[in-house]
């Protein structure tokens, strides 16, 4: 095909032009892959951290009115019983003091039944120190919040005091401590369920009850069943963070409209090169119409460079971007781990579907830089060409 041979050769005669265009599509799509696997890691990393720092699904009391849920252990045996539900955690929550020392902390105080808490939010895997289930074994253990414990300065068997309005202080033995890597861990305390009702004076009731569903993204329809059976409230993980899940899919347009302006940059690059080539080449041009050369030959000309250019850059592009987000995703942050949600390294989510988006609308848009070039070569006058080239 002698279209092709010719321009191979005008993309041979102009080494330094071809390898800046060639850059400039390779770098828009390594740019691309590369932000998309970084979008692609926080979100989804994000997602993960709200789903395994919250129970899927939370029941409580219907009515403003009521505080607590009363037969808590009737609502529990209902929910373990639908299709999806693997497992329930009944809390009772309050706000109070912990002293030790002369150091002193304002403390949600979270009253759990041990087994049934790592169960449903899988507690064990954070602890960084002691253990969560040793809550179980003794009426006054605690587990702290890494941060927490670092304010209150205790280590595991310190005993810290809690103090609640209208109850007796009441001493606790710090059994672990945790860290989910969220603000939590400054303000979040576990002890046993019956221990806390008795201090706060709440007996035989729970603040609500967490449910861990099989399929988070279940979980919508599984609290509507729990709403409709039992009467309570039941509010899913994507309800309860619906502004957050809003915002990441508000971000995804911006993000595109971003990669697009990428992609026409390297597409103006695309052009200017076959803008060049056709003034340059104008009387070669002209002597291939006099020589009888159809338009749509010339058009096919610089089709295929633009293509040629197209799909060097994007092969080289895929592999400077996937070699930068295997390095972006294998450094470790300096800065403290809480500010990045407790990641140290940048989640990177390296997907091949990432690649074809970035190669296939590179290389469509490279075509498309190629059309107004190789039309305008296309329609040159063959004698005003060879004359005044």
């Amino acid at each position: 095909m002698f279209e092709l041979s010719i321009a191979m050769r005008h993309i041979n005669s102009r080494r330094r032009h071809t390898l800046f265009s060639l850059l400039a599509v390779a770098l828009a799509v390594a740019t691309i892959v590369v932000l998309m696997s970084m979008v692609s890691g926080v979100q989804e990393e994000l997602i993960e951290i709200t789903i395994e720092n919250a129970p899927h699904i939370v029941v409580s009391p219907q009515s403003d009115a009521e505080e607590d849920l009363h037969l808590y252990n009737y609502l529990m045996d209902i929910i373990i019983q639908k299709e999806g539900v693997v497992a329930v955690s009944p809390y009772l929550s309050g706000q109070a003091a912990l002293k030790y020392k002369d150091n002193a902390e304002g403390v949600l105080l979270k009253g759990i039944e041990p087994h049934a808490e790592e169960r449903v939010m899988r507690v064990g895997d954070d602890i960084v120190a002691g253990s969560f289930v040793d809550i179980s074994l003794t009426g006054h253990g605690i587990v702290l919040g890494d941060e927490l414990a670092e304010n209150l300065e205790v280590g595991i068997g310190d005993n810290v005091e809690a103090v609640y309005p209208g109850s007796p202080t009441r001493s606790f033995k710090v059994v672990g401590i945790v860290n989910t890597g969220t603000a939590s861990d400054e303000s979040l305390a576990y002890a046993r369920l019956g221990t806390l009702q008795d201090l706060f004076r709440k007996n035989g009731v729970v603040t609500s009850i967490g449910v861990r569903v099989l399929d988070p993204y279940q979980a919508e329809d599984i609290a509507v069943l729990i709403e409709a059976e039992t009467g309570a409230d039941a509010v899913s993980w994507t309800e309860a963070n619906k502004d957050i899940l809003d915002l990441l899919n508000t971000q995804k347009v911006f993000v595109w409209i971003f990669y697009a302006l990428i992609y026409v940059i390297a597409g103006f690059g695309i052009a200017n090169t076959l803008i060049t080539v056709v003034m340059d080449k104008k009387k070669e041009i002209g002597m291939l119409k006099a020589m009888g050369v159809s338009r749509k030959s010339i058009t096919s000309i610089f089709l295929f460079e633009s293509a040629f250019l197209g799909a060097s850059g994007v092969v080289v592009g895929c592999i400077i971007g996937y070699l930068a987000s295997v390095a972006i995703g294998a450094y470790e942050l300096e800065l403290p781990s809480e500010m990045y949600l407790g990641l140290t390294t940048m989640p990177m989510k390296i997907e091949a579907i990432n690649f074809v988006y970035a190669a296939g609308f590179a290389f469509i848009l490279n075509l498309i830089a190629g059309v107004y070039p190789a039309r305008r070569a296309s329609k040159l006058d063959p004698v005003e060409a060879i004359e005044n080239d």
